[in-house]
């Protein structure tokens, strides 16, 4: 480069030519050999700057040589001229070293990453995609990484890239790029660069979305193939659309979401797959609603019980078809019922299968289809945890809710809630989300991400703003290194109405039933939970059409092959009132029904004693002013209608008819399924005052108080 600048020098001087021609010479020299060679040959910049640097000085100098006409120089003008020339060459020598260096190492880098690719299985034709996002990490990160791995998604919608960090870089770190890089990466909107742990520390994996897959339709799998809740649930599908298996075995599980997130339809798909399992039977509580998140459900029940009509151009369905859901509290009476009936049969299973624990070495209950796992799914069931004021009711089964969450999970009981909102004064209790490991929080109608934030805290990897579908959102499930996962993108099935139906139908042999002992410890809250007084809310004062014939026998059967009396044979009864009953052969059968039908009877014949301080006869009939009655507007029946029942006498009557001890809460139940809304503590006080006229029988004290028939001296 010296000898050149000189000669360049040299001969402009002696030819007289004009000092900028150089300058145009070093010019095109810089951008043609300097810039444009370098490039051709994948130079990197410091290559690139020392080679036009070396051209332009050498071309500058040799215009200043020219400029300054050598002929005139003394002897001190050539000795400035040479050093000059001297300093200007070892300068752009040492940045070419410093260059070749740099290109070596970058080399040997290229020569490691492939091999690394090489190794990791990489194809050459995925070369190109690698590089691209080697390259944007080091430019966004300002990190060198080092591919291990490479995959597409089998639609190509997306690929994985699993990166090795250099020693002292932490993971949690560089996952806080995760949205700088979708933005630098100009992804479309609703695409996602999800970053989170490989398998091996050090490592981290980067699931880049090309496709917005969370406005993919994806229908529920038809088939209904069986499944169990020890192998796990399929409640959704990942951003690749693989199904997201949830195990519950000992989780709870809490959903947000606001409406018009897809909740309802999310609670569709669990449901559907907790009916394709012969080990796992379910509750409803849906008191906001009125059940009606679970009449789709029971609905071929009341088909094939002649409750509804079929459905246009289809035969009605049998009358053993059976309920997709065993048991639905519509109303807070019917949720207090259930449980207490749900804390009875954890605490007696306890004691019914601890020989059965004890031999298979395990402190769990062996769920199977003989032993049924219970859900309790309990829709906005915030309302119910969030219960702050004085209503006895209200705030047994707010309490009740959290105990069953606390204390039922060895014995194969768990709750599914879901809320609008993750606030503790929503939820009520910190407990619901401690005991909650598996957790959903659906994004549509929530951008700023509040939900997500409340269950999952910040998540480092995840841009959850971008998850705006319908049905989509976040999922995590902290129940265990080998089945649960990390907070991950999430989006639910898109399910028909019919979807219930079509489950309901395909699975019904196989659903279990509860076991005996349970039965045992729950009572007759849970062998009557589909008497007709008990579902009034579900089929009102209809009786089944006539459009079919009763069974055999005039008996439909509820769940567990249970006779229910028909009512025809409840006419029958009526007809027949007052002649003496066939007396049955001696060894043969007893008719339970007609045994209780005759004591009801000869107890109404007994004679009325009148006793000192007896009752006042009743007051003449008052209405139901202020009272909601099912059908009507408030204050509807008066006076003038008599066909309306006073709800206190009503009371008095289920009390004395019924021939046991009753609670509060099961007074309140049948007042309920027969369409009237009674506080609760003002049902409590006149009972108490009922109680203390002598109209009823009274026994124990606080929670334990029970109203039975008033005892004569007769009996």
């Amino acid at each position: 480069m010296a000898t050149t600048a000189a000669a360049t020098a040299t001969l402009g001087a002696w030819a007289g030519l004009p000092g900028a021609w150089p300058l145009v010479v070093g010019a095109v020299g810089a951008a043609a050999h300097g810039v444009g060679v370098g490039i051709r040959k994948r130079l990197s910049g410091p290559s690139l700057a020392a080679r036009a640097a070396g051209w332009l000085l050498a071309s500058g100098w040799s215009s200043a040589v020219i400029w300054t006409d050598p002929t005139s120089w003394d002897g001190s003008g050539w000795w400035s001229a040479f050093g000059s020339l001297g300093a200007i060459t070892l300068a752009v020598g040492a940045g070419l070293v410093r260059a070749d260096v740099h290109e070596e190492a970058l080399d040997e880098t290229r020569r490691a990453m492939h091999a690394a690719m090489t190794e990791a299985a990489i194809t050459r034709a995925d070369w190109a995609v690698v590089d691209q996002w080697i390259a944007l990490i080091r430019a966004v990160a300002q990190v060198e990484v080092t591919p291990a791995g490479f995959d597409w998604r089998k639609d190509k919608s997306g690929f994985g890239l699993e990166i090795a960090l250099p020693i002292g870089y932490a993971s949690q770190r560089f996952q806080g790029y995760a949205a700088s890089l979708a933005e630098a990466a100009r992804l479309p909107v609703g695409c996602l660069v999800s970053i989170s742990k490989a398998r091996k520390q050090g490592h981290v994996i980067l699931d880049v979305d090309l496709v917005d897959t969370s406005t993919v339709v994806t229908e529920y799998p038809e088939g209904f193939e069986p499944l169990s809740i020890m192998s796990g649930i399929p409640w959704g599908l990942n951003r690749v659309g693989e199904e997201l298996t949830v195990h519950m075995r000992q989780a709870c599980a809490l959903i947000l979401g606001p409406p018009g997130t897809g909740k309802t339809t999310l609670l569709d798909g669990i449901l559907a797959g907790f009916s394709r399992c012969n080990d796992v039977l379910v509750f409803g509580i849906d008191v906001g609603k009125k059940g009606d998140a679970f009449v789709p459900w029971v609905t071929p029940w009341m088909e094939g019980q002649k409750y509804v009509q079929p459905l246009s151009g289809t035969a009605r369905l049998p009358e053993t078809t059976r309920q997709g859901v065993d048991w639905i509290a519509a109303n807070l009476a019917e949720a207090d019922l259930m449980l207490d009936a749900l804390i009875a049969i954890a605490e007696h299973r306890l004691d019914a299968y601890r020989e059965l624990m004890r031999q298979q070495n395990t402190k769990l209950l062996p769920v199977s289809a003989d032993i049924p796992m219970i859900f309790c799914v309990v829709d906005e069931g915030a309302e119910m945890l969030a219960y702050q004021g004085i209503d006895p009711l209200r705030s047994r089964v707010k309490e009740k809710l959290v105990s069953v969450m606390r204390t039922t999970r060895a014995m194969g009981i768990r709750l599914i809630l879901t809320a609008t909102d993750g606030n503790l004064s929503s939820l009520g209790d910190s407990a619901v989300r401690k005991y909650s490991p598996v957790r959903i929080a659906l994004t549509c109608t929530d951008p700023e991400g509040a939900g997500v934030a409340k269950l999952f805290g910040s998540i480092r990897g995840l841009d959850a703003s971008q998850l705006t579908a319908e049905g989509s959102g976040v999922i995590g499930a902290a129940t265990g290194v080998k089945t649960g996962f990390a907070p991950q993108p999430f989006r639910t099935w898109v399910t028909a109405p019919s979807l219930a139906r079509d489950a309901c139908l395909a699975t019904q042999d196989r659903r279990p039933v509860l076991d005996e002992p349970s039965v045992r410890a729950a009572g007759d809250a849970y062998r009557d939970r589909w008497s007709p007084a008990r579902i009034a809310w579900l089929i009102g004062d209809q009786e089944p059409a006539a459009t079919q014939a009763a069974p055999a026998g005039g008996r439909f059967l509820l769940p567990g092959g249970r006779p229910m009396t028909s009512p025809e044979e409840l006419r029958a009864r009526l007809q027949n009132r007052g002649k003496a009953p066939e007396a049955p052969a001696p060894g043969g059968p007893v008719d339970q029904d007609a045994a209780m039908a005759k004591f009801l009877e000869d107890l109404g014949k007994l004679p009325e004693v009148e006793e000192p301080g007896s009752k006042p006869p009743l007051k003449p009939f008052r209405g139901l002013e202020g009272l909601r009655v099912k059908g009507g507007e408030p204050g509807a029946g008066t006076a003038s209608e008599p066909s309306a029942p006073d709800w206190k006498e009503l009371a008095r009557r289920v009390v004395c008819d019924s021939g046991k001890w009753l609670g509060t809460s099961g007074v309140l139940a049948v007042l309920e399924g027969r369409g009237l809304t009674v506080n609760r503590s003002t049902l409590a006080t006149e009972l108490s005052a009922m109680a203390r006229r002598g109209e009823i029988a009274k026994r124990g004290s606080g929670p334990q108080t029970e109203y039975g028939a008033p005892m004569t001296e007769e009996n």
